[in-house]
């Protein structure tokens, strides 16, 4: 019995350093010597849509996260700037400087939380996996700075996220690490309740006309973007609210209160920031970062 347990013990201690050793060769054999790494600065060239609208959804989150926030200018802030607006252009390298950030901080945050131990991120070419995760991951989805060292992940407990950009919404991801259950029935995900802070939001009551013609509480309230850090903060923001508020619209002000909130930090912001990155990225799409 002794003799079986040591054959035993040999050959699984065997297996363990077998699949050490392939982690790290692996990776190094289906890297193309020929074609440099894409840097942090390429990747993040194509600023994806679900990124620009964090800062309309978490304005003060978004602050908070990235120095060139202030810069980033919204299609709302486009929209009323003029075509010759120095604005566009360091617009468009703030995003980019934005976007870098994030994706380095969200993968950093990804891996210290240990989401790759749940989550792979390699879709194998068996099994029908395209019709769960997507395409199949080739080795040119390696050859970036974001993916040293590579995130093969080593159970699939949730879903394999190779091709996760752009198939949620934020909003989505922001439910999800807050109650995993309430978007997936049934996941033993645990709640990322360090993910959100309290704080305080400006919000905007139902107009009691229309709580009676659709039977909602006249006590609902919708929640205007920006949750704040203190109390002080929310009642500026209500008063620019109100400030820009039109005259002809003066009963719009009087429903505008200040609440508590809870809102997500700007780690959260990065993670999501680089979900939704995950898959959008080819070798294809290599740009030479503006110096």
């Amino acid at each position: 019995m002794d003799r079986f347990t040591s054959v035993l013990l040999v050959a699984g201690l065997g297996c363990f350093a077998l699949a050490f050793v392939l982690s790290g060769l692996y990776p190094w054999l289906i890297t193309d010597a020929k074609q440099t790494e894409a840097t942090i600065a390429e990747v993040a060239y194509n600023v994806t849509t679900e990124f620009k609208q964090l800062k309309e959804m978490y304005p003060v989150a978004f602050a908070d996260a990235y120095p060139t926030a202030d810069e980033c200018l919204t299609d709302r802030d486009l929209a009323s700037a003029d075509d010759d607006d120095p604005r566009r252009a360091q617009s468009d390298d703030a995003w980019r400087a934005a976007h870098a950030f994030a994706l380095q901080a969200g993968r950093d945050t990804y891996v210290a939380e240990a989401c790759w131990h749940c989550h792979s991120q390699f879709v194998r070419p068996v099994a029908n996996e395209t019709q769960r995760f997507g395409r199949i991951r080739v080795p040119a989805d390696e050859n970036n700075a974001l993916q040293r060292p590579m995130m093969f992940g080593t159970r699939r407990v949730g879903p394999d996220l190779t091709n996760e950009g752009g198939k949620r919404s934020n909003d989505w991801h922001v439910a999800h690490f807050s109650d995993p259950t309430g978007t997936s029935p049934g996941s033993i995900m645990p709640a990322y309740t360090w993910f959100f802070r309290d704080g305080h939001q400006v919000f905007r009551t139902i107009d009691p006309d229309s709580a009676e013609r659709t039977g909602i509480a006249t006590s609902r309230r919708y929640p205007v973007p920006g949750v704040y850090a203190t109390q002080a903060d929310a009642e500026a923001a209500l008063q620019r609210a109100s400030d820009a508020t039109p005259d002809n619209l003066s009963t719009e002000r009087k429903r505008l209160v200040v609440g508590e909130s809870e809102g997500p930090t700007p780690n959260a912001l990065n993670v999501i920031a680089y979900l939704q990155w995950l898959g959008t990225w080819t070798d294809d799409d290599r740009r030479e970062p503006q110096q």
